[in-house]
């Protein structure tokens, strides 16, 4: 999920919702699999195919939806989303997708990947609902109302049920799965992987498992590995998330505001509906001063840009209320105990 809404990310510097670079790898390898040269589908979706370095950062949700959309029509497939969700090479997947792996089952999993993939992929909105029965795993675009995500929704779903399937070596017992887009013109192939119902112009793409298969453990499950990963994941995705309550939604109100350097306890408490008084008895409640979470939402948006964005060092600075990228260094160096550029690139040598 992304941490500040569309409309803000476009009018901040055009930090627009993305999807990992891994995605082009994805289209690329489907595409030469079928022996079709992807530079002239990458080109005819903006994006430079020659331009490794590209690929090193998020890639804007658009540009991957028309990716998607442009491949389907080259290879004539208009379930190529289904199918590359089906044919994924997990030889190239992320560190997210081999963490995932490495669960112990399949809660675990989906637990692992509803937490983590909001950061790596701030386009898509994950939810885990694994208490009641049937349980249920959501996977949206935050542009659901594109006519060009059908392509991507399929593959979404596609290759989370595909997953499931190499990782417990077993038939996954669907009972429902949604999509957001309308009923394509055929449902053929999408009814033969899923082998269940299936519903068009839902609310959410998603997945109706039953509650006991939750417990299927993972084939694929290596203790240590995970463990290794996890840990990784956390320190350079977790934003401080280890906070809950009440100095959670200052934080929140505070990251979405524009400057942040301006806002003041009177300011926030007036945009929560409550007086600065009670603003500051709550969050001394919990154990924070105002200053304290005004640095909390400071680090968390900090640690956004440096994931989601191409914004240089000195633009997040100034996005952050500091007049000097020397004062942000110092500052963010105190929060996570390495450099804003240190932190880019062990997240992107993380990635890789």
């Amino acid at each position: 999920m992304a941490l500040l809404p569309p409309s803000k990310m476009s009018s901040a510097g055009g930090y627009a919702p993305s999807l990992s670079p891994r995605f082009a790898a994805y289209v690329r390898d489907y595409l030469m699999d079928r022996e079709v040269d992807p530079q002239p589908v990458f080109e005819a979706s903006g994006l430079d195919y020659t331009n490794n370095e590209e690929y090193d950062l998020p890639l804007p949700l658009d540009s991957v939806a028309a990716l998607f959309e442009r491949a389907a029509e080259v290879t004539n497939n208009r379930t190529m989303g289904l199918s590359m969700g089906r044919d994924f090479h997990y030889e190239s997947s992320s560190v997210l997708i081999v963490a995932m792996l490495a669960a112990p089952s399949v809660g675990g999993g989906l637990a692992f990947l509803n937490q983590y993939d909001r950061y790596i992929d701030s386009g898509i909105t994950t939810r885990f609902l694994p208490n009641g029965e049937p349980v249920v795993f959501s996977a949206d675009l935050m542009d659901m109302d594109s006519p060009d995500m059908a392509q991507l929704n399929e593959y979404l779903v596609g290759f989370l049920v595909q997953t499931l399937l190499i990782a417990t070596r077993t038939d996954v017992p669907l009972l429902r799965v949604t999509f957001r887009h309308k009923q394509p013109a055929t449902t053929a192939a999408l009814q033969d992987f899923f082998k269940c119902r299936l519903e068009f112009g839902a609310p959410h793409n998603a997945i109706y498992l039953p509650s006991a298969f939750l417990g299927q453990p993972f084939l694929t499950c290596n203790k240590l590995m995970f463990r290794v990963l996890a840990n990784a994941m956390d320190t350079y995705f977790s934003m401080g998330d280890k906070t809950s309550g009440f100095v959670s939604k200052v934080c929140r109100q505070i990251m979405l505001e524009d400057p942040i350097a301006n806002l003041d306890s009177n300011s926030v408490a007036r945009l929560m509906g409550l007086s600065a008084r009670t603003l500051r008895r709550r969050l001394s409640e919990e154990g924070f001063t105002f200053k304290e979470a005004k640095n909390l939402a400071r680090e968390r948006r900090a640690k956004y840009l440096l994931v989601n964005s191409r914004a240089s060092l000195t633009e997040i600075a100034f996005d952050l209320g500091y007049s000097e990228l020397s004062a942000f260094s110092r500052a963010f160096r105190s929060w996570v105990g390495e450099s804003p550029q240190a932190y880019r690139e062990n997240l992107r040598a993380l990635l890789d």
